[in-house]
């Protein structure tokens, strides 16, 4: 039945394709082992595979499952990570792949009504699931001048503290939006071990949710792309939650205005599609050219 699903899947790829595997599929390593078995049949094929998140490490597995892993992405003739930190680390566990293309960033095609203009407000505003231990810390906030607003139910531990609890959307342009209106900025955090040494791998996909829809963002020193966030002044890069209160207190409105006006410039790179654009087109060239 595994044989005949995957034929049903390759119907269309032929001899010399290029064929870009996105993993994982969370049908479990068997599953794509197979299916990267099926693609090598096929002459002159190349395998790009594009590399989502690395479950060995989110999971915090042995090293068992980590060379089984490693094994699979060494069949690639070229595999697209999220960050170099992400390509130094899998190549200190046995990845010997040549190629490899550095994703850095989700683009995020959302559409947003451009006539609302996110204000400056001492707000933070926090998308996840508040019930997930490794969001916890949005139950422990206890800052009076600064006020969390998180996609979250109303909810007895939100009561009595400087909390907004707005509800989840699950349409992402009526999502920024709210966004928009309610002004701030976005965050990206956990107080979760594994959790925060993964995110310093990993790209996140709510990072471009919140610059996408035009709010600064306050993320970790940490993550890979926090010199971006910093240099390109899309934000506040922070050691602690603690820090990002002090700096949203001290900061001027015209500070922050100039923050909007640059994520404004950079969201609609995350809006069109540029990041995958420019790593698929970079990956293709790779395995044909170089």
């Amino acid at each position: 039945m595994l044989r005949a699903r995957i034929d049903g899947i390759l119907a269309s790829v032929g001899h010399e394709d290029i064929v870009i595997l996105q993993h994982p599929v969370w049908n479990g390593i068997d599953f794509e082992e197979t299916l990267l078995r099926h693609l090598s049949a096929y002459r002159g094929l190349k395998k790009i595979i594009f590399i989502h998140d690395v479950e060995p490490l989110m999971f915090n597995a042995d090293d068992g499952m980590f060379n089984r892993y490693i094994n699979f992405y060494n069949q690639s003739d070229l595999i697209i990570l999220p960050s170099q930190n992400m390509a130094d680390f899998l190549c200190s566990k046995g990845l010997s792949v040549n190629k490899i293309i550095i994703q850095r960033m989700w683009d995020s095609p959302i559409l947003i009504d451009s006539a609302i203009v996110p204000r400056f407000n001492k707000v933070i505003q926090f998308a996840g699931d508040i019930n997930m231990p490794k969001f916890s810390f949005a139950r422990d906030w206890a800052y009076d001048m600064v006020k969390l607003i998180v996609t979250e139910k109303e909810n007895a531990w939100a009561e009595g503290k400087n909390i907004d609890c707005i509800g989840w959307f699950s349409n992402e342009n009526i999502m920024a939006d709210v966004f928009r209106r309610n002004g701030g900025f976005g965050l990206l955090w956990t107080e979760d071990v594994i959790w925060k040494e993964y995110m310093k791998h990993n790209a996140c996909c709510k990072l471009s949710t919140y610059l996408a829809a035009g709010l600064p963002v306050i993320v970790p020193n940490s993550i890979p792309e926090a010199n971006t966030i910093l240099e390109k002044n899309l934000g506040l890069a922070v050691d602690s939650l603690d820090e990002a209160v002090r700096k949203i207190e001290c900061m001027t409105e015209g500070q922050y205005n100039q923050m909007v006006t640059r994520v404004a410039s950079f969201g609609k790179l995350l809006r069109e599609g540029y990041f995958t654009k420019k790593l698929l087109i970079d990956a293709v060239f790779q395995v044909l050219y170089d």
